[in-house]
């Protein structure tokens, strides 16, 4: 029985001895853990804070703007860390102060290269306004200013109704704001439909009687903008049906049926 006793005992003693060295190698295990990781954190921050310096700034795509006009505005430099800026805030430095940025793209390359690629809008509408005229793109921004007599060739004259706002570097607003989206609407239409490029003239000073100038060939009335994509494709097809001297007036008001009206030209006598 004694003997039994001092086998139990030494049976405990072993159990109690396993689990103190169950515990110490726990302990050790967290500790070199712990010690790994703070190493590893250690060793971030100082490539975070002392290595990835920026040390070459591309500009690419650029066409209006120089290289040189582009990293004047950019709020990224050489020395900055290349993980310290977000995309997304220096696309906007660079589109509030360069109004023909449109979208940014913002790409890193390790150790040390930061890409700008941009693309860059077009006048596509002049809005005059007193005595002076405003350079919008198609999605009305307002892309510079110019003299109410200064109409750029090739971009489409627009009358609106009354403007409530229209600054270089922001999108122009009207007092009824649904222009704005009737405007986007009409530029969409004419625009996927290879249209737009020869329109001379815009004319929406009423939403419900929208007017276009087609090559100074064409009045063409779209009434309001309901079935606009419709009614766009619908003057294609009956442009490619006249001949390229003609002129006249098209009504387009209801988008299942036109009516054409051709100048009366006068026959050239054959010599």
């Amino acid at each position: 029985m004694e003997e039994q006793r001092r086998f139990v005992r030494s049976n405990a003693n072993m159990d109690a001895l396993r689990s103190q060295q169950d515990k110490k190698r726990r302990r050790r295990s967290v500790f070199y853990l712990t010690l790994f990781l703070c190493v590893t954190l250690v060793f971030l921050v100082v490539c975070f804070f002392v290595f990835f310096r920026v040390a070459e700034i591309r500009v690419e795509n650029n066409e209006i703007y120089t290289e040189g006009q582009i990293l004047e505005h950019l709020s990224v430099s050489l020395g900055d860390n290349l993980f310290s800026f977000r995309a997304q805030e220096v696309g906007d430095a660079l589109r509030k102060a360069l109004p023909y940025i449109g979208e940014v793209e913002i790409t890193r390359t390790l150790p040390n290269v930061v890409t700008v690629t941009v693309s860059e809008r077009r006048a596509e509408m002049t809005l005059v306004l007193g005595e002076d005229a405003y350079l919008l793109s198609g999605d009305l921004r307002v892309l510079g200013r110019i003299g109410g007599g200064e109409i750029t060739a090739g971009v489409t004259r627009l009358s609106t109704g009354a403007v409530e706002r229209c600054l270089v570097g922001e999108s122009v607003s009207f007092a009824d704001t649904r222009t704005a989206d009737d405007l986007k609407e009409l530029y969409t239409a004419l625009s996927e439909n290879g249209v737009m490029k020869h329109v001379r003239e815009i004319n929406m000073v009423s939403r419900f009687d929208i007017t276009i100038n087609y090559a100074d060939r064409f009045t063409v009335y779209l009434a309001d903008i309901d079935n606009m994509d419709i009614k766009i494709r619908f003057l294609v097809g009956i442009l490619e049906k006249l001949k390229p001297t003609d002129t006249g007036y098209i009504n387009l008001a209801d988008h299942r049926e036109a009516a054409v009206r051709l100048d009366e030209q006068e026959e050239t006598p054959a010599e």
